[in-house]
């Protein structure tokens, strides 16, 4: 898994961006929406990215994506 979205807090917000090896961002967001009941996107830009927001979110909620996008 590579995190594109900055770590830098002037220019990064609720929205991560990232890619996981060997899988396409549509197979990402599929496969945590299928196996693990997370909801994702896919960035609509020329280079695209699965993306995950953390509105409506707790603590608890983000550490279970962080463990769900480690076992694809």
């Amino acid at each position: 898994m590579r995190l594109i979205t900055p770590l830098d807090p002037a220019v990064s917000a609720g929205i991560v961006c990232f890619e996981v090896d060997g899988m396409t961002p549509a197979e990402v967001v599929e496969r945590l929406r299928t196996d693990h009941r997370i909801a994702g996107s896919v960035t609509p830009y020329r280079v695209s990215y699965a993306r995950l927001g953390v509105l409506g979110v707790d603590e608890s909620d983000v550490d279970a994506a962080v463990r769900a996008v480690s076992r694809l």
